[in-house]
């Protein structure tokens, strides 16, 4: 098989993009790296952290509706932590910001935190089982 080495990166379909790349660059630690906006009304907002890069777009066909991890499509975006230690500084900075999340829940898999962004797209922060 030809060679595949990781993710680009993950384009999630937002209400405003430009409020998604601030809570995403407040919040996550991301940066704005790129702003589009097209001749069909579309807007786009690159943000990235690292080689970690989120497009976070709108499409003016999309209809007014919430994010629903039940239907076909996204169910969650999941963000490696390295470490326990780094999962509870991860913590204690959402609650600081106001953010509301879960707490640190254990998994067969590892550890995770839950939380949403602006447009209620489940993001979760997961340290593996070593």
């Amino acid at each position: 098989m030809p060679a595949l080495e990781s993710f680009s990166h993950v384009s999630l379909t937002v209400s405003d993009p430009e409020r998604s790349a601030l809570f995403y660059n407040k919040v996550l630690g991301t940066e704005t790296v790129k702003s589009f906006s097209g001749n069909a009304g579309e807007r786009l907002e690159i943000v990235a952290r690292g080689t970690m890069m989120i497009a976070l777009r709108d499409h003016p066909e999309t209809p007014d509706q919430s994010f629903d991890p039940s239907l076909i499509g996204l169910d969650h975006v999941a963000l490696q932590v390295p470490s326990r230690e780094e999962l509870e500084a991860w913590h204690a900075s959402l609650v600081a910001e106001g953010v509301t999340c879960s707490a640190i829940e254990p998994s067969p898999f590892g550890l995770h935190l839950n939380l949403k962004d602006p447009d209620g797209i489940a993001i979760e922060l997961f340290t593996p089982s070593t």
